[in-house]
């Protein structure tokens, strides 16, 4: 890849080709206002679950930036098998520095895709790509589909992570798509510190929540605690209303009723900070990770 064409979410003088940071919201302030009584408090993260899920993608999309740059290839053709939620984020990356497509069946996802990134339901776009990444997870994209990537790079995203059962690491199939794919180079995204049963972005995003309210729950003076949580794959894919999904991400991760206020947030970016995404470099000729 040429040096004009490399991801580089590193470089301080090329914002243009740069993976977006995030004004890092944890911090040591903390949000509170009067409970029932002046007795009591209730305290807000000011990280939502939207910030969750944009810091979980943004660590994924450093892991497959790191790689790619390592693997020094011009890619011109970019097609991302699964909108929902990582390959927004990674079509969001890779404009910069490539033409990019996002497939997916459901159409209505199409309204997660930015103007100028392409959107399509046909899955035969991938013929023509130089870089193909399948983010679509358990029961997406076949191995049978996946002989039809001949391209550069073809990158799967594991769906199985540290705390995978063996009912779930049995349906991944993984292993079989790479085979299939004809690419000189191959690799595997990975996701994992948080024992969670999956990689999804949004598995990871509730797991967090999840732990930090128990955490939270373990403090003295907490009367009791409610997350951000929803079904969120219901209202994206069961009512297909991308709108409300958006709104409802935008609430705080947690809300917690005690006597003596502390911060939410130390608590979240204290499991955030333990999950970690690389890259598994799968190439005949690779077996690294970046």
């Amino acid at each position: 890849m040429s040096p004009e064409r490399r991801i580089n979410p590193e470089r301080e003088n090329s914002s243009e080709k740069r993976i977006p940071e995030r004004k890092n919201t944890s911090k040591k302030r903390i949000i509170s206002e009067n409970g029932i009584t002046s007795e009591v408090s209730t305290t807000k993260s000011l990280i939502t679950v939207k910030d969750l899920l944009e810091r979980i993608i943004e660590k994924k999309c450093s892991a497959v930036s790191n790689w790619i740059n390592s693997l020094d290839v011009d890619i011109e053709k970019t097609v991302i098998v699964g909108a929902y939620l990582t390959g927004i984020g990674l079509s969001m990356m890779l404009k910069k520095i490539t033409d990019v497509t996002v497939v997916d069946i459901h159409p209505h996802l199409g309204n997660l895709v930015e103007m100028d990134v392409k959107f399509t339901s046909e899955i035969s776009v991938i013929k023509d790509a130089d870089l193909v990444i399948d983010t679509t997870g358990l029961g997406g994209l076949t191995p049978d589909t996946a002989r039809n990537i001949h391209g550069k790079i073809f990158l799967v995203e594991d769906p199985t992570s540290d705390g995978s059962d063996e009912m779930i690491k049995g349906k991944n199939n993984t292993p079989d798509r790479l085979k299939r794919a004809t690419t000189p180079h191959k690799g595997v995204l990975k996701t994992q510190g948080l024992n969670s049963k999956t990689s999804g972005t949004m598995t990871l995003t509730i797991e967090i929540i999840r732990k930090s309210l128990e955490d939270a729950l373990r403090k003295p003076g907490v009367l009791y605690g409610v997350t951000g949580m929803e079904f969120y794959e219901g209202i994206l894919f069961k009512e297909k209303n991308v709108h409300k999904f958006l709104d409802l991400t935008k609430k705080p991760a947690l809300i917690i009723s005690t006597l003596e206020p502390f911060s939410c947030d130390d608590i979240i970016q204290g499991y955030l900070d333990e999950l970690d995404s690389w890259v598994e470099d799968v190439s005949v000729e690779g077996g690294n990770s970046s």
